[in-house]
């Protein structure tokens, strides 16, 4: 007796496969879109990500607004240029609404190569802005960056993560400038691990001395650790408060939405792209919203 074949599985493979390839070509597409709506080296931005590393080590966007961007030029690194300025993924301008052409101070956790430093610089001409970044290699592309952008005499640099302890903890690296990497225990590295600083929320605070306005948060999961172990006191005089939130074995969205209730601080958008993960603007119950 003959097998039992399946005759329209070829089809329906072959009709996957149209779909995948057509959603990856819509990406490309989209991407490119991208590219040339914001920024003006678009050309050379395109053939260097085509070639990837083979042709360049680091990629410089310049953007339709004046303020240029250099990063490692592998992914991992080049998506938050794109979710900043192509796509404005905090919404800075109406977010921080009353509080614009104000002296304010910031804190940015996980700065990253400084795309979101750099952009809040340019809105709030007046800002102070206090960054922490624990990878070494990613903070020289922040430094080069706040620099480049005339920014270094009111933006801070610290090689150090933002967790629940001062002292030193575990980086997982995922490469030169990945915007995932993020603390891990010890023994729980999949990716090179790189012993960095750490310092508490309470701390930074306490040395920057004066009252923080606005608080961005964005640490692979070390939200969770960085909030939950900070003083209440601390977060007295925040008034706006974006952060991305992660999954985590212990915590989640709920527990972190919970703890700034309490401090009178409650969202005014949520975005999930999972039960798990997504991003959260809040404000202080007790000042007028700009949403």
């Amino acid at each position: 007796m003959g097998a039992v074949t399946n005759p329209g599985r070829p089809a329906l493979l072959a009709s996957r496969r149209s779909r995948l390839a057509a959603s990856a070509l819509g990406r490309r597409t989209h991407r490119v879109e991208q590219t040339v709506r914001t920024f003006t080296n678009w050309a050379p931005i395109l053939g260097r990500l085509g070639g990837g590393r083979r042709l360049s080590e680091a990629v410089t966007f310049r953007t339709r607004t004046g303020l240029n961007i250099t990063c490692p030029n592998v992914p991992g690194a080049r998506i938050p240029v794109y979710e900043i300025f192509a796509e404005d993924c905090y919404e800075l301008e109406s977010f921080l609404g009353p509080l614009a052409g104000r002296p304010i101070t910031v804190i940015d956790i996980g700065a990253h190569i400084g795309a979101f430093t750099c952009q809040l610089a340019a809105t709030m001409p007046a800002a102070s802005i206090y960054c922490f970044e624990p990878s070494a290699t990613t903070a020289g592309y922040l430094r080069r960056n706040i620099a480049a952008n005339g920014f270094a005499d009111r933006v801070s640099v610290e090689v150090a993560a933002v967790s629940d302890t001062s002292g030193w903890g575990t980086l997982a690296d995922n490469g030169a400038g990945s915007a995932l990497n993020g603390l891990i225990s010890d023994e729980a590295s999949d990716a090179a691990a790189t012993k960095v600083a750490t310092t508490t929320f309470d701390d930074v605070v306490a040395a920057i001395g004066a009252p923080v306005d606005v608080v961005k948060i964005d640490c692979e999961g070390g939200e969770y650790d960085a909030v939950l172990a900070s003083s209440p006191a601390s977060w007295a005089s925040v008034s706006r408060v974006v952060l991305e939130y992660h999954p985590h074995a212990t915590y989640g969205w709920p527990q972190l939405r919970d703890w700034f209730a309490e401090l009178g601080l409650v969202p005014i958008r949520e975005s999930a792209s999972s039960p798990e993960q997504g991003a959260a603007w809040l404000v202080r119950t007790d000042q007028p919203s700009s949403s």
